[in-house]
């Protein structure tokens, strides 16, 4: 597997550093390096890179701007925000950052994130999602979707019940995360509820020929009666 790569810094040595340390792993071919934020966008957009590297911290169009303009695009590098100022944090999480670096850059953490961007590719190849970032009192958490019990819609929005309590799902839609987790063994039980089927405790019947799922925290949903051919298919005989 080949890792495309482009950096972006407008300190000339901040670049060469970075490129530097790449050159020690073989997958990781550096296609890029750009000074400023409008040129590297120019080319993020025609050369498709795996991932690029930003500072944060740069004149005119800053690294967040451009994670952020990158956010939505089709075939979106991962993103890796290295910088001085550990500040920025919170927002490259919120930015789905595959990490997130303080200069001066220690090898062994580069190392590390290397180990990361490699997951995420593999990851990203097979189709699979790593983690959804959930909110919980203005912090944020990685989930591993086996950690999540199931998600749900409250006022619009998706959250997800995990054993740490019930976490706000920004961005994130009940068919976006169905269609994500398809190989996470999750399944939609009702237009409000994606459950992780490895959570179910009891399918219990209801009245004219409805059942609920009751999950591993005790909660009771729903099985919409569209849904319940394909469950008794995939997962039981009701």
């Amino acid at each position: 597997m080949v890792i495309r790569a482009i950096i972006v810094d407008d300190e000339e040595p901040a670049r060469e550093e970075v490129s530097y340390l790449l050159s020690h792993f073989s997958e990781f071919e550096v296609i890029g390096e750009y000074e400023n934020a409008f040129d590297a966008l120019n080319a993020i957009l025609t050369k498709q890179p795996d991932v690029v590297f930003f500072d944060v911290d740069m004149p005119g169009f800053s690294g967040i701007q451009l994670a952020e303009s990158l956010k939505n695009t089709e075939n979106a590098p991962l993103v890796v925000f290295i910088t001085a100022y550990s500040e920025y944090a919170v927002k490259a999480f919120e930015l789905n950052a595959a990490d997130y670096l303080v200069k001066p850059i220690d090898p062994k953490r580069f190392a590390e994130m290397i180990g990361k961007i490699k997951e995420r590719m593999e990851s990203k190849e097979s189709g699979n999602v790593d983690f959804i970032i959930g909110e919980k009192e203005s912090s944020l958490f990685l989930l591993k979707p086996q950690c999540i019990i199931y998600f749900y819609i409250k006022n619009e929005k998706v959250f997800a019940k995990t054993k740490k309590g019930d976490m706000y799902c920004k961005g994130l839609t009940l068919q976006s995360a169905e269609e994500n987790l398809k190989d996470k063994n999750f399944f939609r039980i009702h237009k409000g509820y994606l459950v992780n089927v490895s959570e179910i405790q009891k399918v219990i019947p209801w009245f004219k020929g409805k059942y609920l799922i009751e999950m591993s925290d005790g909660s009771k949903l729903p099985l919409s009666p569209h849904r319940q051919k394909e469950f008794r298919e995939k997962f039981l005989s009701l």
